[in-house]
């Protein structure tokens, strides 16, 4: 997997280029200083850790992002409201602000009420699309924490059984830290795949593969473009006979945690003309349940268990939940950020439109 990685033939960049770029966009675009530092540092580290989907070939189109910026969708510089809190939990309404700061802040707000009391959870309406889940709940596990993070978005996927979109790709991501190495990190989709999968496959001129997504009539597709054309993607499990139910009643959850409990309302009738999405937080103090040091050293016993099990491929080990991420980082880190030449063109357009120079590649 890492041979075929470093093999890849598209242009690389330095993540620092990629990243002073794009902070200095958010910039031009009315977002403080500081902010624009952190939604930089969090859609370039997708693209670190191989999250293409949730990365900076994001900025120029996704209405999240540099277009909704520009169109008044999305707040440079929002006023966040606290609407509750208390000691272990807090709602707040983001103000339309940037996802990927607001989801920041909430993350390190929860990080803060979990370190106080041993248990931190916030839960946030009328926010914007904010990058990678797994980020935030990493943001805990660096600190000895238990994290999660979760977003609801407008429905782009059948329920179980049927036909029509119910709800969105609903993300989920939980980390844990384990003793000398990276955390135990999964960040997934309630949906068969992500959306930005089809993305890549579209910039790529690929077909998908079966079970990610049904055409308008509800029958399977190989078309990237099935969702332009009023189709939809599966839920987890794809089909009722593979257990669709199960991500399909996950998204559910995680429209239930970041749009009902917070006061927005379940992602079905949210304002889809601004994209709002609601996000939920939560981080667990290790030391409030056991001691952190056994805890972790019990966490690096059960990932070496699980590495050191036999493959069903040869030559193709078992991993855990993070392992692909950080095999893709060290090697990103070292050669440099691939992508795809329709990225590269939108994103020199963008720099150009707004006079920010867009590097040039690394190799």
């Amino acid at each position: 997997m890492a041979a075929a990685a470093e093999h890849d033939p598209r242009p690389r960049f330095l993540a620092e280029s990629l990243r002073a770029f794009t902070a200095t966009v958010f910039e031009r675009l009315g977002v403080p200083a500081v902010d624009a530092a952190i939604g930089a540092e969090v859609l370039i580290d997708a693209d670190l850790a191989g999250i293409e989907s949730h990365g900076i070939a994001h900025l120029p189109w996704h209405p999240g992002y540099a277009p909704g910026l520009k169109r008044g969708i999305v707040s440079p510089d929002p006023k966040i409201e606290v609407v509750r809190s208390s000691p272990v939990a807090a709602a707040w309404d983001a103000g339309g602000g940037l996802g990927v700061v607001i989801a920041h802040r909430a993350m390190e707000a929860a990080i803060a009420k979990a370190q106080a009391t041993g248990i931190g959870m916030i839960a946030v309406r009328n926010s914007r699309h904010f990058g990678a889940a797994g980020y935030y709940a990493r943001m805990a596990a660096e600190r000895d924490l238990v994290g999660m993070a979760m977003c609801n978005v407008p429905p782009i996927a059948v329920a179980a059984g049927g036909v029509e979109r119910v709800f969105g790709t609903n993300p989920i991501a939980m980390a844990a830290p384990v003793q000398g190495g990276p955390p135990f990190l999964l960040d997934m989709a309630t949906t068969a795949v992500a959306a930005g999968k089809l993305e890549i496959a579209m910039r790529q001129g690929k077909p998908i593969p079966p079970g990610w997504a049904v055409d308008a009539n509800g029958d399977e597709t190989a078309d990237a473009e099935a969702l332009r054309k009023g189709g939809a993607l599966l839920p987890l499990g794809s089909r009722l006979e593979t257990s669709s139910y199960k991500g399909y009643g996950l998204g559910l959850m995680v429209d239930i945690l970041c749009g009902v409990l917070p006061g927005m309302g379940s992602a079905l009738f949210t304002d889809r003309s601004v994209l709002a999405q609601g996000q939920w937080f939560a981080a667990w103090s290790i030391a409030a349940f056991s001691d952190p040091l056994e805890f972790k050293a019990e966490m690096k016993k059960m990932a070496d268990h699980i590495r050191a099990t036999r493959p069903a491929i040869e030559g193709e080990p078992v991993l855990i939940p993070g392992d692909p991420e950080e095999l893709a980082r060290e090697e990103r880190t070292r050669l440099g950020i691939p992508l795809d030449e329709e990225a590269i063109t939108q994103l020199r357009a963008l720099g150009e439109e707004l006079g920010v120079a867009f590097p040039d590649p690394s190799v």
